[in-house]
């Protein structure tokens, strides 16, 4: 979706998936703080030595994983709409309830069940139903055809395998971080919403407030989905140490 203004901003972006998204291996018992390693392996594998990470939404906790836990690699981290330590009490208030559910039943095959039974095997009931309630930017946002299509497209890939590789996700979520994010050196931006329903603005400040010198960017107005738009400019912020 964004390819021109990567090129304009001469940066390169890799996307990979997490264990049973996509075309992504599932990796049932999975831990968080295995994911650096993946990313460690793809880098070698591209001749990579250092780079930049980014996280959206539920992703936000595995760049910030990277950065703590491959700080030789990584020069800097970004966290977009990022959820935050499940283990602080606070992350829980105000957050979607059909996420809390499914992270309250901790059990990667029970929450399987209970992602079929709500999205369908396929996922295709997800955007009906699993979302919730939107900001008025987010709603803004979704009436770009492209940037709409877009969006569905990434859905429907990330539930090309089913369901199992997001009910594993959400159940992950819940358990607190093992590693600590105040041994992060890199330079590390967090993008927040202030008008955001899906993580409260509460999650940004306080992943701010666990890393040392992190620079929080809070935006009045925008949602979740809305804040999407900002990746590009901060692609350029992520890989302005490597220059």
């Amino acid at each position: 979706m964004f390819e021109d203004e990567f090129v304009a901003r001469d940066v390169r972006v890799v996307c990979a998936d997490r264990p049973g998204y996509g075309e992504s291996s599932p990796q049932p018992g999975r831990r968080r703080e295995d994911w650096p390693s993946d990313v460690t392996a793809l880098a070698d594998h591209l001749g990579v030595e250092r780079f930049g990470v980014m996280g959206l939404s539920s992703g936000g906790p595995y760049a910030v994983a990277s950065a703590a836990l491959a700080a030789d690699r990584v020069a800097a981290a970004g966290v977009v709409s990022g959820v935050t330590d499940f283990g602080w009490p606070g992350a829980w208030n105000g957050y979607p309830e059909t996420e809390t559910t499914l992270m309250r039943i901790g059990d990667e095959a029970k929450g399987t069940e209970w992602c079929e039974a709500r999205y369908g095997p396929d996922g295709s009931r997800f955007m009906e139903t699993g979302v919730g309630e939107l900001a008025p930017a987010d709603q803004v946002a979704l009436t770009d055809e492209a940037f709409a299509t877009a969006l569905m497209t990434s859905v429907r890939e990330a539930f090309r395998q089913g369901v199992s590789g997001y009910a594993q996700d959400i159940v992950l979520q819940a358990r607190p971080w093992s590693f600590d994010p105040s041994a992060i050196v890199a330079p590390v931006w967090i993008l927040h919403g202030e008008a955001d329903t899906l993580a409260p603005i509460a999650h940004g400040r306080h992943t701010g407030e666990l890393i040392p010198g992190a620079k929080l960017v809070a935006w009045p107005d925008q949602g979740h989905i809305s804040l999407i738009m900002k990746i590009p400019d901060l692609t350029a912020d992520l890989v302005a140490p490597l220059r």
